[in-house]
């Protein structure tokens, strides 16, 4: 038995810690960023598309990332929560959309799959499955 508690210990602890910005590829900084900055443009009532398109040099990158900021909006199960753009680290949300911009970047159907199982219907994972395909494409 004790094995299953130090297996449980373990758990808690992995859950309390927040995954670290600074831990994710080149693409999942920049999109992690754009969704901040789409939620402050979102709360200002703003379109993020021309800061983004700024920041990216690459005008369908920018409208890529509003088009999967706004799929997640449409599809995640409760409101997505997002951490100020100067915080580095990374909300449940953040790290979900982390692991499945790893997957996406991989070719991997199955992994992303497993990055939002029991989390998002399986129903919804084609739109964010082309999304992020599409956005790591145009990032890389």
């Amino acid at each position: 038995m004790p094995a299953a508690l130090d297996h449980a210990a373990a758990t808690i602890a992995a859950l309390g810690r927040s995954p670290d910005l600074r831990a994710l590829s080149l693409v999942g900084v920049k999109v992690i960023t754009a969704l901040r900055l789409c939620a402050l443009a979102e709360r200002d009532g703003l379109d993020p598309s021309p800061d983004l398109a700024r920041r990216f040099h690459n005008l369908e990158a920018a409208f890529a990332v509003v088009d999967l900021a706004q799929t997640m909006a449409r599809v995640w199960p409760e409101p997505i929560m997002v951490n100020r753009p100067c915080c580095l680290c990374l909300s449940p949300d953040e790290a979900t959309l982390a692991n499945m911009l790893r997957a996406a970047a991989r070719a991997d159907r199955a992994g992303f799959g497993d990055a939002m199982a029991g989390f998002i219907r399986a129903d919804r994972h084609e739109a964010l499955w082309n999304g992020c395909v599409h956005v790591a494409a145009l990032l890389a």
